[in-house]
């Protein structure tokens, strides 16, 4: 009985041990803005990270379901969670429609209310081009790396990712630009911003949909899949499978 014990806590702990390495490559927010009406939009990733929508949300068709419409004066606030903290790789993925007009530097999802640690920004207007930005990074790491301009009031797909060493930026489906870029990146306490910067500054005009935030960095084909299908796996399920396990073990006490 001795020895079926030992070898039931060896499983456990080889289970919470996997658990562990499931969350170190997970999506931690997806806003697919399907709510039609009101001001909270539902986080799909499984960690509740839902947004709060300030000014004159409206909804308009999107590439899936509805999307979010921005006037240049409306924005989301993302309250700040340990789940957002992203400090060993990032993706950012969006599908934005710009068109001509609005500030000339533009924020679709942004961890921070100004240039702070911890702050990364995914901007699919920036001087003309798209880019993704980190503040921790060397200088010249953060406004080099512009892709190309999306600003043609199109749907287009907009994706970033950092894993450590590298900035890419992926533009419906397609690698557009990138810029070796090692370092560390800090964390902070500020919310994550929705079409704006700090709710004040950088305001999106335009459309967003299908935010998805995941703390690794997705390949090209990968990054291609979710452009084609924007399908949420649950991320409890390694919680799920903990709980039956446990109750497995204790079943044969």
């Amino acid at each position: 009985m001795r020895n079926l014990k030992a070898s039931m806590l060896i499983v456990l702990l080889t289970l919470v041990c996997s658990m562990y390495s499931y969350a170190a490559n997970e999506l931690v927010l997806h806003l697919s803005f399907d709510e039609v009406s009101g001001n909270i939009v539902s986080d799909s990733s499984g960690l509740g990270n839902d947004c709060a929508l300030n000014g004159n949300p409206a909804w308009i068709a999107g590439p899936f379901g509805t999307a979010l419409e921005l006037d240049g004066a409306t924005w989301g606030e993302v309250g700040d969670d340990d789940s957002l903290d992203l400090t060993d790789a990032v993706t950012i993925e969006t599908w934005a429609k710009i068109p001509a007009g609005g500030e000339t530097l533009q924020s679709a999802v942004e961890k921070g209310a100004a240039w702070v640690p911890g702050l990364y920004n995914l901007s699919p207007l920036y001087n003309g081009g798209t880019i993704l930005q980190f503040s921790d990074l060397p200088a010249n790491c953060t406004d080099i790396n512009v892709g190309a301009s999306i600003q043609d009031g199109e749907w287009h797909f907009l994706a970033g990712t950092w894993d450590g060493a590298t900035i890419r930026l992926y533009i419906d489906g397609n690698a557009d630009a990138s810029m070796d870029c090692a370092g560390t990146l800090l964390t902070n306490d500020d919310p994550l911003f929705i079409g704006a910067r700090g709710g004040n500054v950088r305001f999106v005009t335009g459309a967003l949909d299908e935010i998805k935030v995941y703390n690794y960095a997705l390949s090209e084909a990968e990054i291609a899949a979710d452009m084609e299908s924007p399908v949420t796996k649950s991320a409890v399920e390694p919680s799920n499978k903990l709980a039956v396990t446990w109750s497995m073990i204790k079943a044969h006490k």
